[in-house]
């Protein structure tokens, strides 16, 4: 109960912000995405919860390394939907539903070309396969999730065709929809309901046919919302942007793999052990980078609310209202980096003891919690940029932040342990939002006035000192979770006072944009 309170309270803060900057269409819509993508981390983390309690942390471990093998298949068709997105909404404006239908299309196409051909090269090479499991049982379950490669880019298609014309809830709910649906076929395919099926293999049957639900689901959505057939269109405008977006997606995953190989072997070498080491890396990636990137979901889901906009105004050449938008966007991650930072450095250590029963990952929260800045700029630019069409430059930008975080994790634990993970995570950032920045304002003019978000942070640390001498005498005294229960109230409070104060946050607007309009009873 104390986590929905405090979710609910970030989704009004969050959605005030929106408001505040004049976007009252933009906060309700950020508000069914952020509330759905939140419910279904809600229940990804409930069916995580119901694997690891019923059926055991092996078959658990077995499902996991079949499906980050097929994690790095997705990324090589993820390009095409986020390019789709984008041209339906910069067709919006016209009203062109035919050619809308007809890159929809185009896009099923390609993605349906490009998966079957992996699928079908995977299933003839078998075996040979068998050196990028590390468990030789989760190579069946690969195999049986393998069809889901074909049936996520029709889903990721569809959902990109609601995406770009602006119908969030369609977008938002299916995700969802997907994920109930897995649990209740996991529990029926994995508890042995059904005749020789069960365990780690009824998960993945329950991942393949809930993907090919939802696929349907979709089908009869778009069929219904005024989707229709067309002859296919604009495979060249798809695959000039595809290329790079892939590309980019790719690097970003060959650089966590990076990372979870290199950081391990180079904290041996600086002289722990290999059980030391392997739980430094595990405490840091399953717990401690988690909840610093959880303030992710809501920049992500103002990104996805925004993009259509800002495509729809690039092809009018409203370059002021662009201006507007880009400015809002940024200005809300910094203002989110803020918060969180004023949260996570007093609480970081009450956080990690509470949350994990342990303090060392709640430590690397505190010190790290200055990484959100980087993070922030860099998540609410990057999406901004696709929007633009500059799916090149996404790419360059991310290759010489990943190329940058390589001397981080090769030479600095040695110096520093695991914490040269936060080093090279934060230059790898910091060096994309830099190079986002120099390219939007290139494209568009200046479009971001910092100075009060710069005061805003600068109150924020001195709030945030104030808060950590608090947080330790509440700790010592009393216990983690009256710390950040004060604590917590305490930071709040101060940040609205400031926020508000420099005109950043009018929560007071947004709460009268929720209220139901009453009729006025008497009155012509």
């Amino acid at each position: 109960m104390l986590a929905l309170d405090w979710f609910s309270l970030l989704l009004i803060f969050a959605t005030s912000i929106s408001y505040s900057f004049g976007m009252k269409n933009t906060a309700q819509s950020f508000l069914v995405v952020t509330a759905f993508s939140v419910a279904t981390r809600l229940a990804s983390f409930i069916f995580k919860m119901w694997m690891s309690h019923s059926l055991g942390a092996q078959i658990v471990g077995e499902y996991q390394i079949a499906l980050s093998v097929l994690l790095m298949l997705f990324t090589i068709t993820a390009g095409a939907p986020t390019v789709l997105s984008r041209k339906i909404a910069e067709l919006g404006v016209t009203g062109d539903t035919k050619r809308q239908n007809g890159l929809l299309a185009a896009s099923v196409i390609m993605g349906l070309c490009v998966s079957a051909a992996i699928c079908a090269t995977l299933y003839a090479i078998g075996d040979k396969l068998s050196f990028l499991f590390s468990n030789p049982s989760s190579m069946p379950l690969f195999f049986i999730m393998l069809p889901t490669l074909v049936t996520s880019t029709l889903y990721a298609s569809l959902r990109s065709w609601f995406w770009g014309r602006k119908k969030f809830v369609a977008f938002s709910s299916t995700e969802l929809v997907d994920e109930i649906v897995k649990i209740i076929l996991s529990i029926v395919f994995a508890g042995g309901y059904v005749a020789s099926i069960s365990g780690a293999r009824g998960i993945a049957l329950a991942m393949t046919v809930s993907d090919a639900f939802c696929v349907l689901v979709l089908v009869v959505i778009f069929f219904a919302s005024g989707g229709r057939l067309a002859k296919p269109c604009g495979f060249k405008d798809l695959t000039k942007g595809t290329i790079p977006l892939s590309m980019t997606r790719i690097i970003t995953s060959l650089g966590a793999s990076l990372t979870a190989f290199v950081i391990p072997q180079m904290l041996v070498k600086s002289g722990l052990s290999v059980a030391d080491a392997t739980a430094e890396y595990g405490r840091v990636a399953g717990m401690a980078l988690p909840l610093i990137m959880a303030p992710v979901t809501f920049i992500s889901a103002l990104a996805v609310v925004l993009i259509p906009d800002v495509a729809s105004l690039r092809s009018q050449g409203d370059t002021q209202a662009l201006r507007a938008k880009l400015s809002s966007c940024v200005t809300f991650a910094m203002v989110i980096a803020c918060f969180f930072f004023s949260v996570y450095l007093p609480l970081g250590f009450a956080l990690g003891k509470l949350l994990f029963a342990d303090e060392k990952a709640g430590a690397f929260v505190s010190y790290c919690s200055m990484m959100l800045f980087p993070i922030a700029a860099a998540q609410a630019t990057t999406p901004m940029l696709n929007s633009l069409g500059k799916e090149k430059n996404t790419l360059l930008h991310t290759l010489i932040g990943a190329l940058a975080m390589i001397p981080c994790i090769v030479f600095m634990p040695k110096y520093i342990g695991i914490y040269a993970m936060a080093l090279a995570s934060g230059l790898c950032f910091l060096i994309i939002a830099i190079a986002n920045f120099i390219v939007l304002k290139k494209e568009v003019g200046s479009f971001f006035d910092g100075k009060k978000v710069c005061v805003l942070t600068l109150l924020c640390v001195l709030l945030s000192v104030g808060a950590t001498f608090l947080a330790r005498i509440l700790r010592a005294y009393a216990n983690d979770l009256t710390a950040i229960i004060v604590v917590g109230v305490y930071v709040c409070f101060l940040f609205f006072v400031a926020a508000n104060a420099f005109d950043v946050i009018d929560v007071v607007g947004y709460l009268r944009l929720l209220a139901p309009k009453r009729a006025k009873i008497g009155k012509k």
